[in-house]
């Protein structure tokens, strides 16, 4: 494609899009959906001898600085009695009602991956991390985790914890960078040079950890094609097993501390620019893809999953086998099968009332309809895959595939003269060409958008 075709695609698909880290999007939850029906949903999840791979996770909600493109939930503070009381009156109490309830039910999910989020849970001190693991290893078998991992910041960490941490069983590290460029990092107010990150990896404990992920972010101020080909260089050389390489969504409405970043933030077809650069320099050195914004080496577990046609796409992006995930703290997100998408409370008060009243602390619901689980099951297919199957989508709807979808047929219309997708007997595909686009068309089929203002409607 040359400059001018490009430029004139970019003009026409400049709409926004969800990341569509799950679906239905969490504005079509219901606040009615509460302790009681997340009890329910557990039930009908694990009473059964469910064996479903099953991921725990854990949110620490505490930074000690504003890093200006979060959206994560988080608060600042460098006050560590804040987090002190905050892990033995509130996580603490979330992990022993989740304890309490596993084992009044007789439910024994079978985890196989832990994921310590944040914020930045390597804010915690040892002694609170000991206890944390003696909570957790009350329901779940340390042991037997092929996955334990935790986010990692290099300015609150270092090579004598990450020891610590392997020790209590931590087999994996994802690493917050977002870029290596200076002027970028001062931009959004994180700070952190490259040898941080290279003081981490040393080589004992690279021997020991299994896998090490790095996050990025593209369209932060002052990134340039040139700044991002940089920084992937700098990537390569640290060699991460996986890499997520992510569109920053510029969210003022509900992340006020972004206006900050307001002036120098690169407009669409330059995020797409930077995005398609730093692809092609992963591509070229070793990675494979493992998702629309992922990465991996290829013996990692994840691109194992991705060849067996096994992985699936997160709020916590590209995972292997997991089916089910379990969700401690404030905002945490779970997911039960395709059956059901629940959230905690975001507020503090809110989310300690809940835990008084010996609940779990439920803000949000969603139980899926068939047809949500159907859209949801596609959305995923093509944010990891880029294609889905018309025959497996059939045989699962025992209808045709252009009757059910003949809205979202037409609708891809304009995307197919393009040529960014193509559809035959077989599969819907999105090209080489349209996978800069991935999001956009996923969004095709979401049934609870309205798709004004997308080409050719």
């Amino acid at each position: 494609m040359n400059d001018i075709a490009e430029d004139i695609i970019l003009k026409k698909y400049d709409i926004y899009a969800d990341d569509y880290s799950d679906y239905p999007h969490k504005s079509n939850w219901s606040k009615e959906f509460g302790d009681k029906e997340y009890r329910t949903a557990l039930n009908e999840t694990f009473s059964s001898k469910n064996q479903s791979p099953t991921l725990l996770y854990v949110h620490i909600p505490f930074c000690r600085t504003l890093c200006y493109y979060c959206i994560c939930h988080k608060e600042i503070t460098s006050d560590y009695n804040k987090i002190l009381d905050h892990f033995n009156n509130y996580l603490s109490k979330e992990l022993k009602i989740l304890n309490q309830f596993l084992k009044e039910n007789s439910l024994n999910p079978n985890f196989k991956e832990i994921f310590l989020g944040g914020g930045s849970p390597t804010l915690l001190e040892k002694s609170e991390f000991d206890r944390l693991i003696e909570l957790i290893s009350e329901f779940c078998n340390i042991k037997n985790l092929d996955r334990f991992c935790i986010e990692v910041d290099p300015r609150t960490c270092s090579p004598e914890k990450l020891e610590y941490y392997i020790q209590k069983g931590i087999n994996n590290i994802s690493i917050g960078i977002q870029d290596f460029d200076h002027k970028v990092q001062k931009a959004v107010n994180r700070v952190q040079p490259v040898e941080l990150v290279k003081r981490l990896l040393t080589p004992d404990i690279r021997k020991v950890i299994k896998s090490i992920n790095f996050d990025f972010l593209v369209g932060l101020p002052f990134q340039t094609e040139s700044s991002i080909e940089k920084t992937m260089k700098q990537t390569v050389e640290l060699n991460p097993d996986r890499i997520s390489f992510c569109f920053f969504h510029y969210t003022t409405k509900f992340h006020s501390h972004m206006k900050l970043l307001e002036k120098d933030i690169p407009d669409f077809a330059q995020r797409k620019r930077i995005f398609i650069t730093g692809v092609n320099y992963l591509l070229n050195n070793g990675y494979i893809r493992t998702g629309f914004e992922h990465f991996a080496k290829a013996d990692d577990i994840v691109a194992k999953s991705i060849r067996e046609k096994k992985a699936t796409y997160t709020s916590l992006g590209a995972i292997g086998k997991t089916t089910n995930v379990i969700a401690i703290g404030r905002s945490g997100h779970s997911i039960l099968e395709d059956n059901y998408l629940i959230q905690n409370f975001y507020e503090q008060d809110l989310y300690a009332t809940a835990l008084s009243k010996n609940e779990f602390p439920i803000y949000r619901g969603k139980k899926l309809t068939k047809d949500d689980a159907l859209r949801r099951y596609i959305i995923r297919q093509l944010k990891t895959y880029f294609a889905i199957s018309i025959p497996y989508i059939e045989n699962r709807i025992n209808e045709s595939f252009k009757n059910y979808f003949k809205n979202e047929i037409d609708l891809m219309n304009e995307f197919i003269n393009d040529d960014l997708v193509h559809i035959s007997a077989e599969e819907v595909a999105i090209t080489e060409k349209g996978k800069l686009f991935t999001d956009l068309i996923a969004s095709i089929f979401d049934n609870y958008l309205t798709h004004e203002g997308y080409p050719g409607t």
